[in-house]
């Protein structure tokens, strides 16, 4: 982590630098979208009755831009993305369910490039360095399966891939510009290998081994700021003009209306398990949403997704989780939330309120089950405990389909047009989902362990809110008719 740190900040910092160095040649992005990585799967030895899934994730960074000649440019990323390298695997029998152990560590990386613009349309191809978790080779706790590691293995600390991405521009009269796109990333090193047992017919017969290079296909949509408008000095637009076409949209912003939100964040386990593995207690989640402000209240709804689980952990002879299952979910949702805005300055560019949710659930997640018996090992500072388990989710747990949320958010307003926002609240009253009901021998010691799933629990958010009013030209060519 420090290692990333430094990264990242030295790059901002000579960014930084250059920027004011020559600011009419330089540009600046942020963007962010969803992503799925390209993950191969093989099954040792082969079942084509056993399939996998790969959930959908995200990714987000900024780009910095150096001017050229002939429509050319310069390109810097720092991006953050994250991926899936264990999925869940199914079988068409009833008697076999495997859910493997997961990682979402997320990967930073560092991208140089270049770009050509032919108008608004632009083609960037460029090569990355990415930074692979460096402790996930602890993950499996040295378990083994015929000679073959079990878990989530590093095999490389640093990952090289080329990636390629395309998009479109609209630009407003200040020369900044929205953009949307699609990016393709081919990871050159293999950095991250998980081994996951799979059970058929109650015994460990076969190993999934899922790879990961950083390979992914992403969406994307942002905002750039030309150079020239970072500094007050300048302007290619006169100052009075600037500032009408500013207030303009940031009355437009605040006026009653539709406007469409996306934000996402993490959520802290309710009940955390106390290991080294501090991911086993974080979960993430995001919302898409359509909401209407009316005065100072708005209400919204769209769709959401939280992952969530059920892990649990052992502790014997004295070691902390020598035993640990990894049981993770994922639980759409409908979102319904209320807001109320207080503003905290009279030009209303900083606001802030509580907030209240209902979340319906559209998973029935009590009708998925499944049941494993196998046998294991774990060799800690040349001491090797063996077991065998039998585990299995409960079979008769039902669940309701409300949860509630309640916290406080602020927002403050970006580019005259649009809002940032913090939000910190609390999920409450929900259902377990899932019941995981596990019997372990371990050494002779019988111990028994029970863990539920659900999406309780503290969370942070970080959004970003954009008004339709602003995007109306007509309205705003209307508005300044009529001023």
């Amino acid at each position: 982590m420090p290692k990333q740190i430094f990264l990242f900040s030295g790059l901002i910092l000579f960014c930084t630098s250059f920027s004011s160095y020559s600011q009419e040649k330089f540009a600046w992005e942020f963007y962010g979208g969803p992503s799925q990585a390209f993950l191969p799967y093989e099954l040792v030895p082969r079942n084509d009755f056993v399939s996998t899934s790969n959930e959908l994730r995200y990714h987000f960074g900024t780009t910095f831009l150096w001017g050229m000649k002939n429509d050319w440019q310069l390109t810097a990323q720092l991006e953050f993305f994250k991926r899936e390298l264990g999925t869940h695997g199914f079988s068409m029998a009833k008697d076999t369910l495997q859910i493997t152990g997961y990682s979402t560590h997320g990967i930073p990386l560092l991208a140089l490039g270049a770009r050509k613009s032919w108008g608004n349309i632009f083609l960037q191809p460029s090569v990355s360095l990415m930074r692979s978790p460096s402790d996930l080779d602890r993950y499996g706790r040295n378990r083994m399966w015929n000679d073959i590691p079990l878990g989530v293995i590093s095999k490389s600390d640093l990952g090289l891939g080329v990636r390629i991405e395309g998009g479109l521009k609209k630009y407003n009269r200040r020369g900044n510009f929205f953009l949307a796109g699609l990016r393709y990333q081919k990871g050159l090193i293999l950095m991250d290998q998980m081994n996951a047992a799979v059970r058929y017919n109650e015994r460990l017969e076969h190993l999934l081994s899922a790879k990961s290079r950083g390979s992914y296909f992403g969406m994307f949509l942002g905002y750039g700021i030309n150079g020239h408008n970072l500094n007050s000095f300048g302007s290619r637009a006169p100052k009075r003009l600037y500032n009408d076409a500013k207030l303009l949209k940031h009355d437009l912003s605040l006026e009653n209306g539709l406007y469409a939100m996306l934000y996402g964040g993490f959520r802290g386990r309710e009940s955390p398990l106390s290991n080294d593995f501090v991911y086993s207690n974080l979960s993430g989640q995001f919302q898409a949403v359509l909401g209407y402000n009316f005065e100072n209240f708005s209400i919204e709804t769209g769709y959401g997704n939280f992952s969530y689980n059920a892990n649990y952990q052992i502790d014997f002879d004295g070691i902390e989780a020598l035993i640990m299952r990894w049981e993770h979910y994922s639980m759409p949702v409908i979102p319904l939330t209320f807001k109320y805005h207080i503003p905290l300055k009279d030009q209303n560019t900083v606001r802030f309120g509580p907030s209240f949710s209902a979340y319906f659930t559209l998973r029935d997640q009590s009708k998925y089950w499944f049941f494993s018996r196998g046998d294991g090992s774990v060799e800690l500072d040349q001491k090797k405990y063996e077991y065998t388990s039998v585990v299995a989710s409960d079979r008769e747990l039902n669940h309701g389909r409300f949860v509630f949320n309640a916290g406080i958010f602020a927002e403050m307003s970006v580019f005259n047009s649009s809002f940032l926002t913090v939000k910190l609240s609390r999920n409450f009253a929900s259902p377990d989902f899932v019941k995981i009901n596990g019997s372990y021998l371990i050494e002779g010691t019988q111990v028994s362990v029970e863990s539920f799933g659900n999406i309780n629990g503290f969370m942070i958010d970080l959004g970003y809110k954009i008004p339709l009013k602003v995007l109306n030209q007509q309205l705003k060519r209307q508005r300044k008719a009529t001023s």
